[in-house]
């Protein structure tokens, strides 16, 4: 059986890219190990992932960071604490002006953009820093813009595809929209019906 030279070079491009991609991740998994304050067990880094100031930044347990994620701050010294098993996707930008938490499985879908500072109406005036914090089990959808007004996202919230959140959001609540409100409550984990 005669093999189709076109074919037999895709799949052969395939498999080097396949290695290329999990030579990269352990480079660059080494790499933000050693430069950020603090990066827990099993936590892994795709190429391609910026962090502004490494030293303000702590990853838990067995997070997972795509590539093209970028972490910036107008201010040094601003802190991005991450809790265990999160997972931070493709093309994702924090601002961490202001500090940033971000507790345990939540997931950061592709475009998201998180900002944690204003200027209020004047683009030249000092970042006024806003905290922010993103509570357990939240899932922003991809495309969401997080503004500095909202300072609160409640554990076990859901932030629809393409959302602007303006304000803060309650534990368990599912917001969509421009700008982003509640449509409806999701129930606990534990409470949920199978």
């Amino acid at each position: 059986m005669r093999r189709n030279p076109i074919a037999v070079t895709y799949w052969c491009c395939r498999a080097v890219a396949a290695v290329y991609r999990r030579v990269g991740i352990v480079v660059a998994t080494l790499m933000h190990r050693a430069t950020l304050k603090r990066a827990g067990r099993g936590s892994r880094f795709q190429s391609g992932v910026r962090f502004a100031d490494p030293s303000s930044v702590s990853v838990g347990r067995d997070c997972y960071f795509w590539r093209g994620c970028d972490v910036s701050s107008e201010r040094r010294n601003s802190q991005l604490v991450i809790g265990n098993k999160a997972q931070i996707n493709r093309d994702v930008h924090l601002d961490i002006t202001g500090g940033l938490n971000i507790g345990d499985g939540v997931t950061i879908s592709e475009n998201v953009v998180v900002y944690t500072h204003d200027h209020g109406l004047d683009p030249h005036s000092t970042a006024m820093a806003r905290p922010k914090t993103i509570e357990a089990d939240v899932w922003i959808g991809m495309r969401a813009v997080i503004l500095p007004q909202c300072q609160n996202i409640g554990r076990g919230a859901v932030i629809g595809a393409g959302a602007i959140v303006t304000r803060d959001v309650p534990a368990y609540a599912v917001v969509v929209g421009n700008p982003a409100r509640p449509i409806r409550q999701r129930l606990p984990v534990a409470q949920e019906v199978v």
